[in-house]
């Protein structure tokens, strides 16, 4: 792919806020990944109260997907070693999930549990979005929302996957750049089974859809206007 020179600002600046980069920030986290870690996990910059405390979030989400997609908080029982250590180490944690799993393998994810995977779809979208655009995403609002890929029908994934755009993408952004060494077929597989994402252009901003473990369909709307 062509060298994007404007990738050095995405460490320039918090790309959430705009602020001074304390930290750097993998997108996404590698809590969802597997080692070995992938060769293409990007890095942006973040500022500490951004980036504080999400952590936490994004280790939550992690463990609540693992814990849904095999049915159990057992640590014997899940596919992906650093879940069950994390949820060794964390029975407090594990109680919290087990109260959500439901008789025939559903979830039910509380109110509380619904913000956390909300903030985390969010930062992720935003991080992508400043990765191809290489801009803050700070005055840019947020709309999201997730279903699990099992209750899709096949029109509606159909529809999840294909690429449309609204807008053409900013003159000599990494989206533009795709667009025209790729095509309209963006889907990036960060990791196979783990974590694939596309990014969308949109009249006043743009739509992150985000595909975890297989299992988790997210999509974040970035829509122009004052975050709140």
């Amino acid at each position: 792919m062509t060298e994007i020179f404007a990738d050095e600002r995405l460490l320039g600046f918090c790309i959430f806020c705009g602020g001074k980069p304390d930290t750097r920030d993998h997108v996404p986290p590698k809590v969802f990944l597997d080692k070995p870690y992938p060769d293409n996990l990007l890095i942006v910059g973040s500022c500490d109260r951004c980036n504080g405390g999400s952590s936490l979030d994004e280790q939550f989400v992690a463990c609540l997907l693992e814990v849904v997609m095999c049915g159990t908080v057992e640590p014997g029982a899940l596919r992906r070693p650093n879940i069950a250590r994390t949820l060794t180490r964390s029975p407090a944690l594990a109680a919290q999930l087990e109260q959500g799993l439901q008789p025939g393998g559903g979830f039910l994810v509380s109110e509380l549990g619904g913000q956390r995977l909300a903030r985390v779809l969010e930062k992720i979208g935003r991080g992508l979005w400043a990765y191809q655009t290489q801009e803050p995403t700070g005055t840019l609002a947020a709309r999201v929302g997730w279903n699990a890929w099992s209750t899709l029908s096949d029109a509606q994934r159909q529809e999840f996957i294909t690429v449309r755009d609204e807008v053409f993408p900013e003159l000599g952004s990494r989206m533009f750049i795709r667009l025209l060494e790729e095509g309209p077929n963006r889907w990036t597989v960060v990791q196979e089974g783990r974590f694939a994402y596309l990014v969308e252009v949109q009249e006043g901003g743009g739509r992150i859809k985000l595909i975890i473990g297989d299992y988790l369909a997210g999509e974040v709307d970035l829509v122009g206007g004052t975050d709140g």
